[in-house]
């Protein structure tokens, strides 16, 4: 192998002169490319740009998909709010007393009580009462509506204590989505009758807002059992979802596969690729379907570009490697040419030393080089000594970053763990008490829901200025523990001491007034966990944490923002 790399290199190529070689080197550059990219851009573009399409079309349909069920969610929750109401629980007692006053008076009190539930959505649209034998207990409903109603409570499956959706044609050409739900009396857990709810389909139509994938898709969510379109955006216009498609969904169901991307040939012979997403305890899918079409004409353009310079370039090098190869084998032939005659003993011999490059530098600084040798060894050894101080100052910055919590700038739960047991070791030696506050910012999780991660994070920073203001010692460390928990080791501290610092900070932080709409302050609180003790040698940093843990517990479960002192006894536990 060796031999045939030498003959190559050392043999053939080293009989072409210097400017043949780097013409036909800079000719294959050019052309191996070209060739290259004619042959694969197609289908590399092609695989790259159905891959992008993949990902960001299930990430479509997947947030379409939750946010379809948080709205179906918000019907359903309403819907079973009043299904275990007392008012309606009474009505339907009344409805089956078998008393003809008390059953008249029911119906109309149902209607009043739907009205007074629903009327307020105005994407609710239908609202309508059951009983057992699925009769709408309304008497001023027309009856083929009420027949309509109690068909579909009729083909509704066994509902198993859950809610219902399906497609509900009301006649007259309005659609809407529609909501059953089993009602049972509370007292005896038997059938009371159903809960019909009518969806205008504009309800869910937000969801399909600012969603634009390009490339001709279409987004809708379509009911695998049937192929209905449920739903879609507004400027879609099919009822029915290609037989292909739900073909697909169904193959992919029956070989237990958990594709989320699918690709199906349709009525119109078009290759499409879909992107689904199954809403759970239903039939109906959110599907985001693109035609195969529409991305390989970008891929063809992109292609065609790719060749188009390649052609471009390949005549361009050909211009530059002519040019490029004069520039260097007529200064390394007269270079050549000098060092004969300098090696035939002619030393007065010098080579002419026109441009910048690097043969000019070589004829140059031939000379000078054996001088400048011990010149820069020195500057290299100088180079050495200062990257040695930059990596011991960047080793010590380093170890600093180890410490600390990149969120809040306050010690981590690493550098906690050291000093507590340090703190403790202290405490045993010097016969002073020690002291730890674990803090938790209250109702952190929906304070994050509502204001975002961003407001969250700002606000566990704002939290960690007022520990590490309130913390003045230089023993004093503030920390955070982890999420939105802190905590404060206090040295030499005694139960009055560490109470009086944790009340002062529970007042400072909810002084600070931040706005916080999900909790019964409608500030920012906070609660803390105190363990004050003296330590001794059995005492573990464990049982100090467990001793704090445990009275932030009680201080969350007495009403949150307020200090709790922990008991000593936790310790044995």
């Amino acid at each position: 192998m060796h031999r045939r790399l030498d003959f190559l290199s050392l043999g053939f190529l080293r009989r072409i002169e210097i400017r043949y070689r780097l013409i036909n080197s800079f000719i294959l550059v050019s052309l191996v490319p070209l060739l290259i990219s004619g042959l694969l851009a197609y289908r590399e573009t092609s695989r790259a740009t159905q891959d992008k399409v993949r990902t960001y079309s299930v990430q479509v349909a997947r947030q379409i998909s939750q946010n379809l069920l948080l709205r179906m969610e918000k019907i359903e929750d309403t819907s079973e709010e009043l299904a275990l109401s007392d008012k309606l629980q009474r009505l339907l007692g009344d409805y089956y007393s078998g008393h003809e006053g008390a059953s008249a008076a029911a119906r109309s009190g149902v209607a009043r009580v739907l009205l007074d539930t629903y009327g307020a959505l105005p994407d609710v649209n239908q609202k309508y009462l059951l009983d057992r034998r699925r009769q709408v207990i309304d008497p001023q409903i027309f009856a083929p509506l009420a027949g309509s109603i109690s068909r579909v409570a009729e083909d509704a499956p066994d509902l198993g204590g859950r809610a219902w959706w399906t497609l509900y044609h009301a006649g007259h050409g309005q659609k809407s989505v529609a909501m059953l739900r089993e009602i049972r009396f509370t007292g005896n857990n038997r059938p009371a009758g159903y809960l019909f709810v009518g969806v205008r389909p504009s309800y869910f139509f937000s969801i399909f807002e600012g969603v634009e994938l390009g490339y001709d898709s279409s987004i809708f969510i379509v009911d695998a059992s049937d192929g209905t379109v449920v739903v879609q955006g507004r400027d879609g216009s099919a009822s029915t979802a290609d037989p292909a498609l739900l073909s697909s969904i169904s193959e992919s169901l029956s070989q237990r596969r958990t594709s989320d991307f699918i690709a199906y040939t349709g009525l119109d012979k078009t290759r499409y690729y879909a992107a689904i997403a199954k809403l759970p305890h239903s039939s109906w899918w959110v599907v985001s379907t693109t035609p195969s079409d529409k991305l390989n004409a970008d891929t063809r353009s992109v292609r065609d570009k790719i060749i188009a310079i390649g052609l471009g370039c390949f005549a361009v090098s050909l211009l530059l490697s002519a040019l490029i190869a004069r520039s260097i084998s007529v200064p390394l032939q007269r270079l050549v040419g000098a060092m004969k005659e300098a090696g035939s003993g002619d030393t007065t011999v010098r080579v002419a030393q026109e441009g910048g490059d690097e043969i000019a530098v070589l004829s140059r600084k031939f000379n000078e080089m054996a001088g400048k040798l011990q010149q820069n060894k020195e500057e290299l050894e100088q180079q050495v000594a200062l990257r040695t101080r930059e990596l011991e100052r960047a080793n010590r910055k380093l170890e600093a970053l180890s410490a600390t919590d990149g969120l809040t700038g306050v010690a981590n739960r690493r550098r906690f763990d050291e000093v507590l047991v340090n703190e403790l070791r202290r405490s045993v030696r010097s016969g002073h008490p020690l002291a730890l506050l674990m803090l938790d910012v209250d109702y952190f999780k929906k304070y994050n829901d509502r204001y975002g991660h961003v407001a969250g994070d700002e606000c566990l920073r704002i939290v960690a200025r007022v520990l590490q203001k309130s913390s003045r010692r230089a023993t004093d460390l503030v920390a955070r523990y982890g999420g939105e928990e802190f905590s404060v080791i206090i040295a030499e501290s005694d139960t009055a001491h560490a109470l009086q610092q944790a009340e002062n900070i529970c007042q400072a932080i909810f002084e600070l007034k931040l706005p916080h709409a999900d909790s019964p302050s409608g500030y920012i609180t906070a609660s803390i966990g105190v363990a004050a003790l003296q330590a001794d040698d059995s005492t573990t940093a464990e049982q100090v944490v467990r001793i704090a843990d445990q009275a932030l517990y009680h201080a969350k479960y007495q009403g949150r923002n307020r200090v709790v002192l922990g008991s000593d006894a936790t310790r044995n536990l």
